[in-house]
């Protein structure tokens, strides 16, 4: 189960826990491999918690830039009616 821990187990091919695994290694190869369901989680659960860790981050920086972006767009927006207001009434002259 652990190494150098102790298992239920006399044999691991015995092991109802025992399973095999569609795993991908560093270098990004993928290959069947038989290992125990408890050593597989206590290696994918920080590499899980990685990876959520980067989609928060990723989605906190899109809320950061579309709220600036929103800005950016209102007073572009305010900057444009101001100028068209103006021009009416400069062109037209109206008062």
């Amino acid at each position: 189960m652990k190494p150098g821990g102790k298992c239920i187990a006399k044999r691991c091919e015995d092991c109802n826990f025992y399973y095999s695994w569609d795993m991908t290694n560093e270098e990004g190869l993928r290959k069947q491999i038989k290992k125990c369901v408890f050593l597989v989680l206590s290696e994918e659960i920080p590499r899980i918690r990685g990876s959520i860790d980067g989609v928060q981050a990723a989605a906190n920086e899109s809320r950061n830039r579309a709220m600036e972006t929103k800005e950016r767009v209102e007073d572009f927006g305010s900057a444009v009616a101001l100028s068209f207001d103006h021009m009416r009434k400069n062109l037209i002259g109206v008062k």
